[in-house]
């Protein structure tokens, strides 16, 4: 929860005037008031594929929604952004500097925003996110629909729900949806030999505090400066579409990345009392910190064993959390997966011919700070740690059961670019790829005491029973990362921005 206050100068020149509306807060100006918007398009004053850096300029007040262009360079491999964080996948670090100083930071945020990105609707991904970053976990009915007429086919049932991107599965005359079918991206969201797919990452994405609040630059005295770090070109930025591209290096069209930033501009009467007004000026936003551990399993290829109860210290200490995010992903899933390695992984299942002996793993969770246990009881149902989810957020994912925790079996086999959808790695050693199910398996845990975190930090407790082994060797290992949400204060005096968590 952001919140803004405004303290007076020590010694100011004059009374504030009382009609002067909060223009860097994010919402409704309870005013009738003219607004001009210049529009800067900035290239970036470093560039490589692993690193680029912009430089604002300190004038008007920026638009939390500029947008950096980022476009890869045309290759002799087809592949596609992970489907479900599109463009973002390029990005491993972001930071929002004034001067030397760090306003925020979000580390491994490829893979946090593969969270974030469960909770835009159906519509809003599919005729919005799939044109402007590429994200598109769209879903749909899959009727049997198909040109074959005989058994399995009908115009009216729908037992499978796929990604739905505006365009018809092409389908075989004696298929029907249900079980084949192949779903194309579009032709813009691929690459080729003559072409590279271009999309945009907003500010507001990279920097939650932008999400309500904006920055008044023309207050600031020091330069502002957006830094992008790169993820690896080899097999952890784009989804091979075909086997024979697994472990090519996708790299950035450096020539192309732009910084679109909208500079936004009220009459200079109104701009110069807010400044005279607001000169000690402190916003309150959320940052996140980042800590990761990795999680061993062994035993034969293909089994699944019980990683064990672990208390995990995930950060926090002396400070105010609101919130812990937490994922589990394999680390040898990536170029071979729809979703690259921006996944969270959950328990295997054993299912067979007979759904009464359909048998699901479990997640023991729970979390501890202040010598208390977040719930009184570990909770190892996945309905209520969805719902915990929903609680932590204020809104539903837009996922489907078995995407989430692996119950049911109702994902299509239509593929997306070659993988099927319904395309699982579980029991047995499959290198080839990974679909849609078990990979949202995301935990969100909300603190809900409004208290300082002692120094002993918040501590996770987890307890995944069963992790498959899928190497193919004696071990395989996943990673398990927790984003704590702290708050964090920035403070504009005079001139000079500086920020401090709360």
């Amino acid at each position: 929860m952001s919140e803004m206050k405004s303290a007076p100068m020590s010694q100011p020149s004059g009374p504030a005037p009382a009609n002067v509306p909060d223009l860097v807060r994010i919402g409704q100006i309870p005013t009738n008031t003219a607004i001009s918007v210049e529009t800067d398009v900035l290239d970036p004053v470093i560039h490589s594929d692993t690193f680029c850096r912009f430089q604002l300029q300190n004038k008007g007040i920026l638009h939390s929604h500029s947008k950096i262009v980022l476009r890869m360079a045309v290759s002799g491999t087809e592949g596609h952004f992970p489907l479900n964080v599109g463009v973002h996948s390029l990005i491993q670090r972001c930071a929002l500097r004034v001067g030397t100083k760090t306003i925020s930071e979000i580390d491994d945020f490829n893979h946090y925003i593969g969270y974030k990105s469960m909770f835009l609707s159906n519509e809003h991904q599919k005729y919005r996110e799939q044109y402007v970053s590429g994200r598109v976990i769209a879903h749909k009915p899959y009727y049997n629909d198909g040109i074959a007429k005989g058994a399995g086919s009908s115009d009216t049932s729908a037992p499978k729900v796929g990604i739905d991107i505006g365009v018809n599965p092409i389908i075989g005359q004696a298929d029907v949806m249900e079980t084949a079918g192949r779903l194309d991206l579009r032709s813009f969201a691929t690459t080729n030999t003559a072409y590279g797919p271009e999309f945009q990452v907003a500010l507001a994405d990279l920097f939650p505090f932008l999400y309500t609040n904006q920055l008044p630059l023309y207050m600031m005295k020091e330069p502002v400066t957006v830094e992008l770090t790169f993820a690896p070109a080899l097999r952890d930025r784009l989804v091979s579409s075909s086997s024979g591209g697994l472990g090519s290096e996708f790299p950035i069209a450096t020539g192309a990345t732009q910084l679109i930033a909208d500079y936004q501009y009220y009459p200079n009467e109104i701009m110069e009392q807010y400044a005279e007004a607001n000169a000690d000026l402190s916003m309150t936003f959320m940052d996140y910190r980042m800590s990761k551990r990795t999680v061993n399993v062994s035993g034969t290829a293909g089994s699944g064993i019980a990683t064990g109860e672990k208390i995990i210290n995930v950060g926090g200490a002396g400070r105010i959390a609101t919130k812990v995010i937490t994922m589990l992903s394999r680390q040898d899933q990536k170029d071979n997966a729809l979703l690259n390695n921006y996944h969270a992984f959950g328990c295997g299942r054993v299912y067979g011919t007979s759904s009464s002996a359909d048998t699901n793993g479990t997640l023991t969770s729970n979390l501890k700070y202040n010598d208390h246990l977040l719930y009184p009881v570990d909770v190892t149902n996945p309905a209520v740690q969805f719902h915990n989810v929903v609680q932590a957020e204020g809104m539903v994912p837009f996922v489907t059961r078995e995407e989430y925790s692996f119950q049911g079996k109702t994902t299509t086999g239509v593929t997306v670019e070659g993988i099927d959808q319904n395309a699982e790695v579980n029991g047995a050693v499959d290198t080839a790829s990974q679909g849609l199910v078990n990979q949202f398996f995301y935990q969100a845990y909300k603190l809900n005491r409004n208290e300082r975190v002692n120094q002993r930090g918040v501590e996770l407790i987890v307890n995944y029973n069963p992790l498959t082994n899928l190497s193919g060797g004696t071990s395989d290992n996943y990673t398990l990362r927790s984003y704590v949400e702290l708050v964090k204060v920035a403070r504009l005096q005079n001139g000079v921005l500086e920020s401090f968590f709360a």
